[in-house]
Order: structure tokens, then sequence, then C-alpha cells
């Protein structure tokens, strides 16, 4: 197996970092997707793009005004837009009135369907929400649009998490505010990157196929969020071409890397209804999430429908020297994001997923918020995974 050094981790989350603003429809999604591909290349797959079209949104303004102040902020983006007039009254928080209502919460706030900010947006009566985002260093750290193509409840403005004491002294005053949220959408396409090493044995000799799936944009760089398991999925397909060298795999090896995870999962869904026959008929899907080899939290989460895969890799991932003190085994009814889409559609699904301090913070980047060690430590195991189920 091509042995994934801290050197190798470390280039490659490196040139990750400088590809730029990964947030679908930006330069860095491009460029990243690029580079990408062509490390899948390199590392003996055969490589795609499938084209994700995606109306992306276009802000152009967006702020709170209160207390004689103008804090800019960004907008949520499955929510519906103010006129360039805004929305002026109280702001208040915990009140159940038409004021303009306040909350704090952390970057995760919509992680998956149904948590308590979209059960507040789908019942308030608000004539507004602003949100200040609550996450190491009190920067804007954006709220992922589950519902992108549905937009619903009324205007939410996101405001950094630095200006949290002055909103909530003046929502306990139910100070005169408006929010301007003025944003529209415009066409633009993405793509999913999309890796195969096929299987020496065919026919009836052959196994079920392995399925790699890991996102590759979000709001800002999101390194440390996003990296780790890309690195992880390029050692995936690299262990699976060796194989095939080897003249040993057993199964074919297909890897996505999908976009639009910070717009509800829009590759995703691309990939689902293109590839359906594949999802349901692939004997594992190894599901790469966020935060692989994060700096800030170490802390690494394994939740499989089979709870012995997830001790399985467990094993793999101390024996290549990842602390053991730091990985958590939980059920998978505990998943989120793309693991938890790919769980709801029966996949046998064995989920990877991390922890992080700057969660969709700007402030997410290497070199800070990554430990070089601990992500090619991962995509050893990864690695490793591959080689022992791919030749069954």
């Amino acid at each position: 197996m091509t042995q994934f050094t801290v050197a190798r981790a470390a280039q490659l989350v490196a040139t990750f970092d400088l590809s730029g603003i990964h947030r679908v429809g930006a330069s860095g999604d491009f460029a990243s997707g690029d580079w990408l591909a062509a490390e899948a290349h390199a590392a003996g797959a055969a490589v795609a793009r499938m084209p994700v079209t995606v109306n992306r949104t276009v802000v152009e303004e967006a702020y709170l005004e209160c207390g004689g102040q103008r804090i800019d902020g960004l907008p949520m983006f499955d929510s519906p837009p103010t006129t360039p007039a805004g929305i002026a009254d109280h702001l208040a928080a915990n009140a159940g009135g038409h004021e303009i209502g306040y909350l704090e919460l952390p970057p995760n706030s919509a992680s998956i369907k149904g948590m308590r900010f979209e059960l507040i947006r789908r019942k308030t009566r608000h004539a507004a929400l602003v949100v200040a985002t609550r996450v190491t260093g009190e920067s804007l750290a954006p709220i992922n649009a589950q519902f992108f193509n549905a937009p619903f409840g009324p205007p939410a403005l996101l405001v950094a998490g630095a200006h949290h004491a002055l909103l909530a002294a003046r929502a306990e005053e139910r100070a005169a505010a408006k929010v301007v949220s003025v944003h529209g959408r415009e066409p633009t396409q993405s793509f999913n990157v999309v890796a195969h090493v096929a299987a020496n044995a065919r026919g009836r000799s052959a196994a079920a196929p392995l399925v790699v799936v890991t996102p590759r944009t979000g709001w800002w760089e999101s390194t440390a969020e996003r990296a780790g398991g890309l690195v992880a999925w390029l050692a995936a397909i690299s262990t699976a071409a060796e194989q095939r060298t080897q003249r040993k795999l057993r199964c074919d090896v297909h890897a996505f890397a999908t976009c639009g995870h910070e717009l509800g999962h829009l590759g995703l869904t691309e990939l689902l209804a293109r590839e359906a026959a594949l999802i349901r008929g692939a004997r594992h899907i190894l599901h790469l999430g966020a935060n692989l080899g994060c700096a800030s939290d170490m802390t690494l989460f394994l939740r499989a429908a089979d709870p012995a895969m997830a001790e399985h890799m467990q094993k793999l991932l101390c024996s290549e020297g990842y602390p053991e003190d730091f990985i958590r085994v939980q059920p998978i009814s505990t998943v989120s994001g793309e693991g938890r889409d790919l769980a709801e559609h029966g996949a046998q699904v064995l989920s990877m997923a991390g922890a992080n301090q700057h969660f969709h913070a700007a402030s997410d980047r290497w070199p800070g918020n990554v430990n070089a060690a601990g992500t090619a430590a991962i995509a050893r195991a990864v690695g490793k995974w591959i080689e022992l189920t791919a030749v069954k």
C-alpha cells in the first residue's frame, strides 16, 4: 500500500488550502475539484466529472442595524430575502410576537433535518431572525442550508459571535432594529468528482462493489473540515489501484467527492438520483465526513450499520498510530451529514467524522487547525480497510 506519510498528507492539505474559498460556485470550488480529479487520475483511477446544476445565492446586502450600529452578516441561504428597505421592529429574545427574534447558535445547528433551529424557523411568528454564531474566535460561522431548494420561514441573518454580548443586551432592552437581507439566485454548475477502479475479478467471481463518499465543498477554505476526508479518499483510490496492479482486486471501487455539502448536500442528491442501483447494491459504503485530522479537536466518531465494522476500523486506526483515547464508536442512528442520507437510503454505511473548534469559521486553515500526523494515520487506516475488504 502506498504510504501516506505525514509529509504527503501535509502537501495535499496545503494544496487544498491554497486553492481558495470552496463554497459552491466560487473559484476555489472549481480549482480544488480540478486538482482532486488530477490526483485521482495520477493514483490510477478512471476519473470523470458529474455535473451538478446550482442556483447559487448572490448576496447584495445583509446587515443588522441596532443601537446606532451596523453589523454586517450573511443570510441563511435557505431563508427568503427582505426587500431593500428591510424589516424594522424591536429586537427580542425568546419572544413569541412579530418582533425580530434573536438567537445564539453553534454552526452545526442544521447538521440534520428536524433540529431545534429548523423547528423554530418553521413555527415562529417573528418578522425576521438574527443569529449570532458561536464558535472559537467568535467569527461568522455559517449554518448549512439544509433546505436550499425549498427556502422557508422568515428572513434569517447570521452575524459573528463577537457581537453576542451587545445583541443579547439589545434584545433584553427590546431595542429598535432593522434587518436587511437582499439576495437572489443565479444559475451555475459545480460537479462531483467521480473515480473508479475496476476489479480484476469479473462475472460471478467478482464481489459486490465498495463505494467511498466524501464531501468536497464548504463555506470558506474549510481546510480541517474537508481536507482530511479528501486525503483519505485519495488513499482509498490509491490502494485500490495498487491491488488491481497486483491482480488482487475482487470488487469494483467507486469513489465520489460530492459538491454542495453546505447547500443541502446537492451533490449527494444528484449522486443518489443517478447511481441509485450502485448505492443499493454496494457491499459497503465508506463515508468520510467532516473534520478528519483536525488539530483543535482530535475526537473521531465511528458509526456503522454493523457495529463490528466500526470496531474493525477502530483497530486499524490504532494500528496506524491514531490515539485510541480520541476514538468514539457510536450507533449509526447518531450519524449526520451525507452519512445520514446514505443510511436512510438503506446503504451499509461505515461513517467517520471528527470534531472542530473552528467549524465553519474562516479560521479553519492550514497549518494551524490541521494535525498532519492524524490526517496521515486516518488515510493509512482507510487504505488498509480497502486492502482488506476489496480482496475478499
